[in-house]
């Protein structure tokens, strides 16, 4: 492999082992360390594995260890800073002022106070209740910090995202919980955090939880922003259902789509069912996009056969047969229990 190859194959890599860094989303990697221009790195080399990436200001040369080692130049830190693996680059912004300033390359957004936290969470029950998403989340150059965190904040593992500072401090993710020294790293990585600890003090972390608690569908609002990305899709372009209504409501629904559930649109070419994990697309008749929508705004089988034979005219057998055909054959499920019947009254947060 000529050395421009395996340059631009580094710069790919890096870029890769970067955003699960961001996202605290574990894919090709176990542990991704972040180490920053003048901290230690004695204490990294130490633990980490072959499995793991660590990420090493340019002129760091002095890692030996048996994991993988990319070198990057630039920070992220601050908001506005960039970091670059070659002519790879992406900059760091508040997830309020992303949506004001001029997007132009790969971007990281993060929640750098309480007042940028409410305004995401303000924006989440504005897109469930009319369909309308921050255009910042919905351009494909955008990545969301530590949107592990936010899909599951109580869920608790072993870091896998860690930031070493000059003074040997370490944190979760872009700029999370100190968790301790790098010289006791090894310990460190032995505890499992809740991955709200990678938000940091924007909030307390109870207050983090108990929003998000109280919100079951942020995961599913991110996933469908994924989805805008996913098509290309603008504000109006499409209906996606469970956002602004329901496609197919009948005010009978006890329950909303899990949260990586394929998702029900209305587009100018008719009506699709996406899956944002297999990227699938598929074009449904009306009336099996009846019988999904149906499917996945039912708590059980019993309900969504009843609703079905309502309103296709069939019998309840054989509406049952058609909703556990949908569940086969387009891998939708029946969807979680919601507090609210009846439309969750209006969609409200």
């Amino acid at each position: 492999m000529r050395g421009g190859e395996r340059a631009v194959e580094t710069e790919i890599a890096g870029a890769r082992a970067l955003r699960e860094w961001i996202t605290g989303k574990r894919e090709e990697h176990s542990r991704v360390f972040l180490i920053e221009t003048g901290a230690p790195v004695a204490g990294v080399e130490e633990v980490a594995g072959s499995d793991d990436v660590v990420l090493l200001p340019e002129d760091n040369r002095t890692y030996e260890g048996p994991a993988g080692a990319v070198h990057y130049s630039g920070a992220l830190c601050e908001v506005g800073d960039e970091l670059f693996f070659g002519e790879r680059g992406v900059e760091l912004q508040d997830y309020v002022a992303a949506a004001f300033v001029q997007i132009v390359g790969p971007t990281a957004v993060r929640f750098f106070d309480a007042s940028s936290w409410r305004v995401f969470l303000d924006d989440a029950e504005l897109a469930r209740r009319t369909g309308i998403f921050p255009s910042a989340l919905i351009d494909p150059r955008v990545i969301l910090a530590d949107r592990s965190a936010l899909e599951n904040p109580g869920a608790r593992e072993t870091p896998s995202a860690l930031r070493v500072s000059p003074d040997g401090r370490v944190r979760i993710g872009v700029q999370g919980e100190a968790i301790g020294s790098v010289d006791d790293l090894s310990s460190l990585l032995a505890v499992p955090l809740p991955r709200a600890a990678a938000l940091g003090d924007i909030a307390p972390r109870e207050v983090l939880a108990a929003d998000l608690a109280s919100r079951e569908w942020i995961g599913r609002y991110l996933n469908a922003t994924d989805l805008m990305k996913m098509l290309r899709l603008e504000n109006g372009a499409a209906r996606i259902s469970g956002f602004g209504s329901f496609l197919f409501d009948d005010d009978l629904s006890d329950a909303e789509p899990l949260t990586a559930d394929p998702f029900l649109i209305e587009t100018a070419d008719g009506l699709v069912l996406a899956d944002t994990t297999t990227l699938r697309r598929q074009l449904l008749s009306p009336s099996t996009a009846r019988v999904v929508a149906v499917t996945q705004t039912s708590s059980s089988t019993e309900t969504a056969a009843e609703r079905v034979a309502r309103q296709l005219g069939t019998s309840i057998p054989e509406a049952r047969t058609l909703c556990l055909e949908a569940v086969t054959a387009l891998g939708v499920h029946l969807g979680r229990r919601a507090e609210h019947s009846s439309r969750m009254r209006g969609l409200e947060g």
